[in-house]
């Protein structure tokens, strides 16, 4: 589809869209229309649809153009209104009250590393680190909570490594929007497609010198971690508010897996996989900052070792070092 033509079909929500600002539009009925902008908190947007029907309207000209529709008896679509953008509806009965929507944007193509750092959301120095340590092909975590811009950091690392190396993107749903020269994706979104356990398997075979994983949400969680443990570097997110619930998370999605390992194996395993957890933030009033970077350094009496090589300052307003030097140095 052409931008004209998506434009055409989102109606009254074609100028929210059009703000490059624009994060996430949400529409909670006719006259209830939201808006996420970044660094912004969540605000009323100042439009609404004439009816119901108005913005049923809207909802099936944008599913069209995504060559989607709702069949008798569906309730809830899903669909890619560009690589930059994704739309899900729930109608009635599920929706008792009508019809609603939410199309998440994924800006971080437009985003550089010196507008991230101008935005206070990092320091110089704390991105040196990082780009440093993706080019040792270091094993990260990125582990925020929602809207926090776990998505924006995993897209500028990867496009931190060097262009001469081979870069797989292996996501369940295509978001990240990784500018490099030699990434390949691969996307488990099709009902007739892989899961993203076999997609895993399928893109460690693929020769890549990095591996870039969408957020991990279930079972395909121990893969990724054997093959980041057995010589396929790569970088994955998480939805967590601290680097110790991203390790609990991750402890549950393994155990999803039923493959009959016990805490201790599934711990051993997270720990061998993973040398680095970055955990960003989204704050009440809108700005999204780190708030920590730290290094996983194994295990002690089944204990995860965790060593803060940065924090953030809230006197300051800014990611400070600890003092403390990674081991892979």
């Amino acid at each position: 589809m052409s931008e004209k033509e998506l434009l055409a079909a989102l109606g009254p929500l074609a100028p929210l869209y059009s703000d490059p600002a624009t994060l996430v539009i949400m529409v909670d009925a006719p006259d209830r229309v939201l808006v996420e902008r970044y660094g912004q908190k969540l605000e009323d947007a100042g439009l609404r649809f004439d009816s119901p029907e108005a913005l049923r309207g809207v909802i099936d000209a944008a599913l069209a153009l995504g060559g989607a529709a709702f069949v008798p008896g569906q309730t809830i679509g899903d669909v890619r209104l560009t690589d930059a953008a994704r739309m899900v509806v729930v109608l009635p009965p599920t929706a008792p009250h009508g019809p609603c929507l939410v199309i998440r944007r994924f800006p971080a193509a437009a985003l550089t590393w010196d507008q991230i750092v101008e935005y206070g959301s990092i320091t110089r120095e704390a991105l040196d680190f990082l780009q440093n340590a993706i080019r040792a092909h270091v094993n990260i975590l990125i582990a925020g909570g929602m809207a926090s811009g776990k998505t924006t950091i995993a897209n500028l690392l990867a496009e931190s490594l060097p262009a001469e190396e081979r870069l797989v993107v292996v996501e369940s749903v295509h978001e990240l929007q990784i500018r490099h020269p030699r990434a390949v994706f691969l996307e488990a979104a099709s009902p007739a497609g892989p899961t993203m356990t076999e997609l895993l398997t399928t893109a460690s075979i693929m020769r890549p010198d990095y591996m870039a994983i969408g957020e991990l949400v279930g079972p395909e969680a121990i893969r990724a971690l054997e093959l980041m443990s057995r010589d396929h570097p790569g970088m994955t997110t998480t939805h967590a508010n601290s680097p110790e619930d991203a390790l609990t998370r991750l402890e549950t999605m393994c155990l999803m897996a039923n493959l009959g390992l016990g805490l201790g194996e599934i711990r051993a395993l997270i720990a061998s996989a993973l040398q680095l957890i970055v955990s960003p933030q989204r704050l009440p009033d809108g700005r999204r900052r780190i708030m920590q970077i730290v290094e996983l350094r194994g295990l002690e009496n089944d204990r995860y070792l965790l060593q803060p090589l940065f924090r953030h300052d809230p006197a300051a307003d800014k990611l400070e070092p600890t003092g403390a030097s990674p081991g892979w140095e």
